[in-house]
């Protein structure tokens, strides 16, 4: 396997190990209520380590997969502006799970249920990082969409541009409790997650495997001999 091509498949790896552990965390920890609270909320606690090392590792896979963004993309649209936002998406992810979200509504267990969290130095921090993480992928989905259109891919780049549509809407939505908080930030979440697994499959597509790389490379060097 080539480097781009192991760089691409850590995309559906970060995908699945981050909804997997936060799927676990909320259904298992107790007083955690996801119609109440945030995702990032389990990174507090006694068990908040585990959620905390899955926004980290989650964060260094994507900046890996970057990478193999950049290499697959090479000489096409978004190139450049499409990785290096994904890799600003892993930025925020490492700083949200270094910097956990303020405690607060009954969370973690034997917090009072009427206390609304505290906006302190480190829950600002985590504010700061969800931000940076959300509006970088959300703007990566409109550099991906425009670089299908151009690539002709009309299904990719419709995608793409409802799924950056869809993001704010449901971060708004929630935090506007037009929807449960919780529910609408996990839904948000899954969503990114999902389309971008679903970009790193579809670019892994581009780079030849390691054989066929090689035999290209060396016909191209025997051209340039000739």
């Amino acid at each position: 396997m080539t480097r781009p091509r192991l760089a691409l498949a850590l995309g559906p790896l970060a995908a699945a190990l981050f909804i997997a552990v936060a799927t676990f965390e909320a259904f298992t920890r107790p007083a955690f209520d996801l119609t109440r609270h945030a995702i990032s909320m389990l990174s507090l606690g006694d068990r908040g380590w585990v959620m905390a090392a899955d926004f980290v590792v989650s964060g260094i896979l994507v900046i890996a997969l970057a990478t193999g963004l950049r290499g697959a993309r090479a000489g096409r649209p978004g190139a450049v502006a499409g990785p290096v936002l994904t890799a600003v998406f892993g930025v925020g992810l490492i700083l949200a799970g270094i910097f956990p979200a303020p405690a607060g509504l009954g969370f973690p267990a034997g917090t009072p249920q009427d206390l609304q969290p505290v906006m302190t130095t480190t829950a600002i921090m985590h504010s700061v990082a969800f931000n940076i993480a959300f509006t970088s992928l959300i703007a990566a989905t409109f550099v991906y969409g425009r670089a299908y259109g151009r690539d002709r891919a009309r299904a990719w780049q419709i995608a793409s541009i409802a799924v950056g549509v869809a993001l704010p809407v449901l971060i708004v939505a929630g935090m506007a409790v037009l929807i449960p908080t919780g529910v609408a930030f996990y839904a948000a979440a899954v969503l990114a997650w999902l389309w971008l697994a679903a970009v790193a499959l579809e670019h892994a597509k581009r780079v030849p495997p390691a054989g066929q790389a090689g035999a290209e490379a060396r016909e191209a060097a025997s051209a340039l001999r000739v």
